[in-house]
């Protein structure tokens, strides 16, 4: 027979919010991990440098983060505005045929193509294009993004103008 608990006090209650001992106790465990992590950032580990770059092609964002040590490919047609978005201060170089353009808004022709870098902030960049005819054979030029953090963090990305 079971005994009347009427009149003695429980030190531990056998249900606590209709939860029994053990979801009880993952539920207090879970909630001091919670607060604990949230002290220290979250706890969300980043798996390698936490740098990459993402790409917009006149305003609409396009593929995923470009990681460091990468070599991306990314393609737009002549009139189109391709930009580009580090995750921290960068050093911003563009290649057209070997030689840098310079990001300070000037234009450059190459191969029939119109282009213009200019570095709007020290992550980001925008490149615009413009050919009068239709191009014969795409143009190519190439983006280095080297952190100005670490050196040795470098992302490339070769942008084809139809």
């Amino acid at each position: 027979m079971r005994e009347s608990s009427a009149g003695t006090a429980r030190a531990v209650p056998t249900r606590w919010l209709g939860l029994g001992k053990l979801r009880s106790m993952a539920l207090a465990m879970a909630s001091a991990a919670a607060i604990g992590l949230a002290g220290c950032g979250g706890g969300v580990e980043l798996y390698g440098d936490g740098f990459s770059i993402g790409v917009s092609i006149d305003g609409y964002p396009q593929g995923g983060p470009i990681e460091s040590g990468t070599h991306q490919d990314v393609s737009i047609w002549a009139g189109e505005s391709v930009a580009f978005d580090a995750s921290e201060p960068v050093e911003w170089t563009l290649y057209a045929g070997g030689a840098a353009i310079p990001a300070d808004g000037s234009t450059v022709f190459y191969r029939g193509a119109s282009i213009r870098a200019t570095a709007v902030s020290r992550s980001r960049i925008v490149v615009d294009t413009a050919a009068p005819d239709r191009l014969l054979d795409p143009v190519l030029i190439t983006l280095v993004a080297t952190s100005t953090y670490d050196a040795a963090v470098v992302a490339t990305i070769d942008v084809f103008i139809y």
